[in-house]
Order: structure tokens, then C-alpha cells, then sequence
């Protein structure tokens, strides 16, 4: 068993040392709910005999999901996972340059992980590509509500992804954070919904402010 997996590795070796498939790009950040196309490239050596080229997309979750195949110049939609259905699509115009663009329109949460582009033409060889999703906390929605004489409710919402922080200051920067209360529910498309309230006895004239601090995105977003 060493020797044969010793000569496969020798062989494959060989293979790629002919026919090698590069990754111009290694990572892809995309905000939720835009496009982006991931790229890897081939050596094509002349004119592109489409009916040799098969190329290959999946996603390596805890089961492998199909993303894409054209086999021998034909694509092949049967395997398609239905997380991708209607949302996938090879750039074929640049197959002769030999780049294989992969496009995947109103990305989701769920889309982020690691690719593998596979590209056999006479030889084969892959290459893996990471794609990251983000979601910041763009828009606050604030409202205002007297529930008292000089005191408030002040709320803010807003949804994103990962869960933030909500911090909430005064006009002085003194934290009234330990004071609110916060709230967060996920929905089917797991971004984080989520609702900050701080009732306070206050003159009209006061200025709050409620920051959403998203940790692993170093982004904030207040109002």
C-alpha cells in the first residue's frame, strides 16, 4: 500500500508539474445579497477544444455540495446542489483564455465557506478558494416614545451579521449600556434581527446614541 500510494503521488505530481490550475485570488469577501465571481485559471496551450474541458465547482461543507460541472464541453445541471439553483453561472466566453469564472448572484449567509475549482484538460489539477459573506449593520431605525413625564423609551433596530454589540452613550459618552435591554432574533436567512431599548428620565433637549458594534467585522454603524 506505501508503494502504490507512493507512485499515485509520483503520478499526480507529474500531472500537475504539465497541467497546473492557479488561483488569482485566494479569499472573496461579499456583502449579503450582491454578486461575486471567483476565478481560477488553466492553461489552454492554443485554441480551446471545448470537448476535452471538463471544470468542476463545489463547496466543501461537512458534505460535499455540487455548485457547477460542465463535463466534456456540456454542462451538467443534474448534480447541482439546490442551495445554487438559479443562481449560478460560468462566464463560457472566457473559457479560451483559460479562466473559469464562476458567478453567484444574491449571495446568502450560507454561501461562505471553501471552493474547489477542478479543471480537466488533459491533465487536471485544482485549487481551493475562500469565500467569506458579510452582513454589516448598515441601517438603524430609531423611534422615540414618551411613556411618562420626562421619561422615554428610545429603540433602535437594525439587522446584520455576525450578532452584534449594542452600546448606548449620552451625550457626554458616559456608557448607559448596562441599562438597556437588547434583543435578537434570527430568521431563514440567518441574519440577526435586532432590537435595543433604553427608557430614560430625561429634559427634551438631551442627545443619545446607540452604536451596534460588530466585533469581527471591526465595523459600527450609530444613530
Amino acid at each position: 500500500k506505501p508503494l502504490l500510494l507512493y507512485i499515485f503521488l509520483s503520478y499526480w505530481h507529474f500531472l500537475n508539474g504539465l497541467f497546473t490550475v492557479e488561483a488569482p485570488q485566494s479569499l472573496y469577501t461579499v456583502e449579503y445579497g450582491n454578486n461575486v465571481t471567483m476565478e481560477c485559471t488553466f492553461p489552454v496551450n492554443g485554441k480551446l477544444k471545448l470537448r476535452d474541458l471538463s471544470v468542476s465547482w463545489e463547496k466543501k461543507d461537512e458534505f460535499k455540495k455540487q455548485v457547477y460541472v460542465l463535463l466534456k464541453g456540456e454542462e451538467d445541471f443534474k448534480s447541482q446542489h439546490s442551495d445554487f439553483r438559479g443562481r449560478i453561472k460560468l462566464l463560457k466566453e472566457n473559457l479560451n483564455l483559460g479562466q473559469s469564472l464562476l458567478q453567484i448572484t444574491d449571495v446568502k449567509l450560507k454561501d461562505a465557506g471553501f471552493y474547489r475549482c477542478l479543471i480537466g484538460y488533459g491533465g487536471a489539477d485544482y485549487k481551493t478558494i475562500n469565500l467569506k459573506v458579510k452582513a454589516p449593520y448598515r441601517t438603524i431605525t430609531q423611534g422615540v416614545v414618551s411613556i411618562g413625564h420626562n421619561e422615554w423609551k428610545l429603540t433602535c433596530q437594525s439587522e446584520g451579521y455576525p450578532q452584534p454589540e449594542v452600546i448606548w452613550q449620552n451625550r457626554e459618552y458616559e456608557d448607559l449600556t448596562d441599562q438597556a435591554n437588547t434583543s435578537y432574533e434570527t430568521g431563514s436567512d440567518q441574519l440577526y434581527r435586532v432590537t435595543s431599548t433604553l427608557t430614560i428620565k430625561s429634559r427634551i433637549d438631551e442627545i443619545f446614541y446607540c452604536i451596534f458594534w460588530n466585533k469581527e467585522l471591526q465595523e459600527n454603524t450609530s444613530a
